[in-house]
């Protein structure tokens, strides 16, 4: 019996180790949850809305070729027709990538007697970011190229339709020569631009109305904001241990002795800053790009619609990633006179080294709308001649909306606002009093 019993309890004992072995090595361990370092932020209640990438990325315009040199442009807050074309377009195919350069093609005639569309980006998007939004061939060699604009137009000579995706370093195109597109999409895309505004170009790059753009309101919009406690528990490991150093008047600074952050303008804007963010190691602009996105996701969330406009190197080697907001889907441009209007992200290896926001939350309650013209035709072009040497400085031209805080509401006066080579967005003309005939 005794043997019996001592045969029975070792088995009982190979049984419980070979259980532990397996629960060693195939279930998730606990210390993350048990135990937070210092490089953890707390986990709080979201503020804002989260985002995904392919709802941040999306055409600053869609320049519209009617045939015969005939032009017209739509902008996201052209309703309906920017986001039925962007809608069909992104539910097509673009597959069998090839690489030409940019001056196989004579862009100047496609431009002047082809019908056909334009999307473009503003800013480079790398592909991969891309394809998130548009159904694009993955598996071919140059898919870590960056693209800033695509032209799809259509030939009824040859009965096709061409896709061609420009790369933004401006030497070479990828032609799509297996697009899921016809002759009738092309020519549906373009009939939604036969009766809007004429718009003309003398280069291919800058579209200039014909006549003033009167579709624009002036409006005061209710807002509420973040409040600097709820940033302290969003962003401080423990806000318990932060200490605040009054600096100006309208701003402070708090800090736990390794993270800053300040909070200026009255309590409408906030930067932070994380020195113990990765400094080592490489770079990669995507995981960067995602983390930017997953960080304002869990600290703040986005307050309305934002666009990915741009990355640039800083001297440290870090991505500065950069968002825009809109607000009824046209950008907001604050100029030099107020932090208001996007977000910027400084990010090495997926971390945050530094993080701007305004704390300021738009309502959909407007008052006090008043109907708005901006200028077209020579009147415009006299505004861009006098700001450089035939506007040559300028890639860009878009109406935006021009922020003016008080204490209630912010008032959005619609204006021209340009984007400069240098990646500058400015202010070039304000609206004025539609004037009645």
């Amino acid at each position: 019996m005794i043997e019996k019993g001592k045969s029975v309890l070792l088995f009982l004992l190979v049984v419980f180790s070979l259980v532990q072995s397996y629960l060693l090595a195939y279930s998730n361990p606990y210390m993350d949850a048990k135990v937070k370092t210092e490089l953890n932020y707390v986990t709080t209640e979201p503020l804002g809305m989260e985002e995904q990438v392919e709802n941040l990325i999306f055409p600053e315009m869609l320049v519209l070729h009617l045939g015969n040199d005939k032009h017209t442009v739509f902008y996201p807050s052209t309703p309906p027709f920017y986001e039925l074309i962007l809608d069909k377009l992104t539910s097509r195919e673009f597959k069998g990538m090839q690489r030409a350069s940019v001056n196989s093609v004579d862009w100047d005639q496609i431009r002047e007697e082809y019908r056909g569309v334009e999307l473009r980006f503003g800013r480079a998007v790398p592909f991969e970011l891309l394809s998130r939004v548009f159904k694009i061939d993955r598996d071919f060699l140059f898919f870590g190229d960056s693209i800033d604009r695509i032209w799809i137009y259509t030939s009824e000579v040859r009965d096709e339709v061409r896709t061609y995706f420009f790369s933004s370093d401006g030497r070479y195109v990828y032609e799509s020569q297996r697009a899921d597109l016809t002759i009738g999409d092309v020519t549906g895309y373009v009939g939604f631009g036969q009766y809007w505004d004429p718009y003309t170009t003398k280069d291919g790059n800058l579209y200039l109305p014909e006549k003033p753009m009167t579709r624009l309101l002036k409006m005061d919009v209710d807002f509420d904001s973040y409040t600097t406690e709820q940033m302290q528990d969003n962003l401080f490991v423990d806000p318990g241990i932060t200490r605040t150093i009054p600096d100006q008047p309208g701003q402070f600074f708090y800090t736990d002795g390794k993270r800053g952050l300040m909070i200026e303008q009255d309590g409408t804007w906030l930067s932070f800053t994380d020195p113990v963010a990765s400094t080592e190691g490489d770079n990669n602009l995507i995981d960067n790009v995602l983390g930017a996105i997953s960080f304002v996701n869990q600290h703040g969330g986005w307050n309305g619609k934002h666009q990915f406009v741009k990355e640039s190197e800083s001297e440290t080697g870090s991505d500065v990633v950069r968002f825009q907001q809109y607000y009824r889907d046209v950008p907001i441009v604050s100029g030099n006179a107020l932090n208001f209007g996007f977000m910027q992200l400084t990010m090495r290896q997926g971390e945050v080294a530094s993080y701007y926001r305004s704390l300021i939350n738009l309502g959909k309650e407007v008052s006090n709308k008043s109907s708005r013209q901006l200028p077209g035709g020579e009147s415009l072009r006299s505004i861009l001649n006098g700001m450089d040497s035939n506007g040559k400085n300028i890639e860009a031209l878009f109406p935006a909306f021009k922020p003016t805080l008080s204490k209630d509401t912010v008032t959005l006066s619609p204006v021209w606002a340009a984007r400069l080579l240098s990646g500058e967005v400015v202010i070039v003309s304000e609206s004025s009093p539609v004037q009645l005939k």
